[in-house]
């Protein structure tokens, strides 16, 4: 058996930095999010890198994110069991009493709920020429009284640069424009609000080398009975894509209209939908 690194969240330090960010994350736009660089003691973030399973390593699920699954670099994986050591020990990290109590002081909202089943989330990877339409997230729990809130992103890509691309952009709520766009740098941890309205994607390809890819673990988080606000305006089972890009705009009818595709819930183990 591989031995690997007790990690655990200190409490404390969670703490700390929850209250350094909270402002930031409470007036961000064009909804709330932070960007938390060097989340991770160093050598756990590069043992987590080092470990990131590759495009044969482990049965990915290809095509997500409307992708052609024939020709698609964007590949996801929300299984478990197949998670390396290490990995599967730190993403359960990012459920722990630990985490949600981080996540409450930093965001204002208690009584969150988890999903150890990884649905939509987990382990995912982007390859040269992949990326994400921007969309809108689905409600992925089966209880349609339990709403996805936040999504949780870690990337895990040394020496990531910047003319690679695959920044994340959040877009306003009236698709008029990309607000924000985060750079998927090494040990960076992004946590923003999801609802009915918060456009969110990678866009435009990646250019990194073809020996690299745009890596990233993540989780998502649950509300019961979520209230209905701007952002939010009730459960659906469909993930909305938008179309932002020229070549997106030029797409077939078929592909683009009517702006939204409906994907209905599958199990646990096919993640057939959006992955950041």
């Amino acid at each position: 058996m591989k031995m690997i690194p007790a990690f655990y969240f200190d409490h404390d330090h969670m703490q700390n930095l929850a209250l350094e960010h909270g402002a930031a994350f409470k007036n961000a736009v064009p909804f709330r999010h932070v960007a938390i660089d060097n989340f991770l003691p160093e050598d756990i973030a590069h043992a987590l890198s080092e470990e990131f399973p590759g495009p044969t390593d482990i049965p990915w699920n290809r095509g997500v994110g409307r992708n052609n699954p024939q020709t698609s670099q964007k590949l996801g994986h929300s299984q478990e069991r197949h998670f390396p050591p290490l990995i599967r020990h730190v993403i359960t990290q990012f459920y722990s009493a630990t985490f949600l109590d981080f996540l409450a002081t930093l965001t204002g909202q208690t009584g969150l709920i988890t999903d150890p089943q990884f649905r939509g989330c987990g382990l995912h990877s982007t390859g040269r020429g992949g990326k994400l339409m921007v969309h809108a997230d689905k409600s992925r729990h089966p209880n349609r009284s339990v709403d996805q809130i936040f999504n949780a992103i870690y990337f895990v890509n040394p020496g990531w640069q910047e003319a690679w691309g695959g920044h994340l952009e959040l877009w306003d709520k009236d698709l008029n424009e990309c607000k924000q766009r985060i750079l998927p740098a090494f040990n960076r941890l992004v946590i923003f609000l999801t609802g009915t309205n918060t456009w969110h994607g990678h866009p435009q390809p990646l250019q990194c080398p073809p020996d690299r890819r745009r890596n990233s673990l993540a989780a998502y988080y649950y509300l019961l009975n979520r209230p209905k606000n701007e952002f939010y305006s009730g459960w659906k089972n469909f993930v909305e894509w938008r179309a932002t890009t020229s070549e997106e705009k030029q797409m077939p009818l078929r592909e683009t209209e009517p702006q939204h595709f409906r994907f209905e819930n599958t199990p646990p183990q096919n993640i057939d939908t959006d992955t950041d």
